[in-house]
């Protein structure tokens, strides 16, 4: 096996080079000295525990990816076999009450929704999405958004279906929309 430090070493080098980053632009980051990135980058140190999600951030990679670790993102889906709608690829957000889907959701209540690591405004890549309940995103949806209530965000950049109110400062006038009103947020 491996020794461990110099692993990481090698890889913080390696995602450091890859992010276009200098030894000092990583220390600025970091708000530790370009000394302590050298130092790690050749193994003679090793960062503290509290840095790595901070660098997997910087780096936009896992941490067991700082370590050389496989990536486990597989999907179990003989945990969705039985779900009433077809594999088509849409990202659906959705509570249960044991195996019961719920039909809506309580006003105040939130589903936090984490999209894939590469799914950013730099990107633009589009997903369609379908929601059980109510959508607030504080940035821009970019795809075709079926939502089973209300619709809050700042931007969308797709075709829309809503049970409810769309409210957003900027959507795509080549979007086909059906809902209840729309509210324009700049007003």
């Amino acid at each position: 096996m491996e020794n461990v430090n110099i692993v990481l070493a090698a890889n913080i080098l390696k995602y450091r080079k890859k992010s276009g980053l200098s030894q000092d632009e990583l220390a600025q980051k970091l708000g530790v000295t370009f000394q302590a990135v050298s130092k790690w980058e050749n193994a003679k140190a090793a960062p503290d525990i509290s840095f790595l999600p901070i660098m997997a951030d910087i780096f936009d990679c896992y941490i067991d990816e700082l370590f050389s670790r496989e990536v486990k993102t597989e999907i179990h889906y003989d945990h969705c076999a039985e779900l009433p709608w077809p594999d088509d690829n849409t990202i659906r957000v959705f509570q249960t009450l044991g195996k019961k889907i719920l039909k809506s959701q309580e006003e105040k209540s939130c589903i936090e929704v984490t999209f894939p690591r590469n799914c950013n405004e730099t990107t633009r890549q589009y997903f369609k999405v379908e929601v059980f309940g109510n959508l607030y995103s504080d940035s821009s949806i970019n795809g075709d958004v079926i939502c089973h209530g209300r619709i809050d965000c700042h931007e969308i950049n797709g075709d829309i279906t809503s049970q409810g109110d769309i409210s957003a400062y900027q959507i795509s006038s080549c979007s086909k929309i059906t809902c209840n009103e729309i509210i324009n947020k700049n007003n």
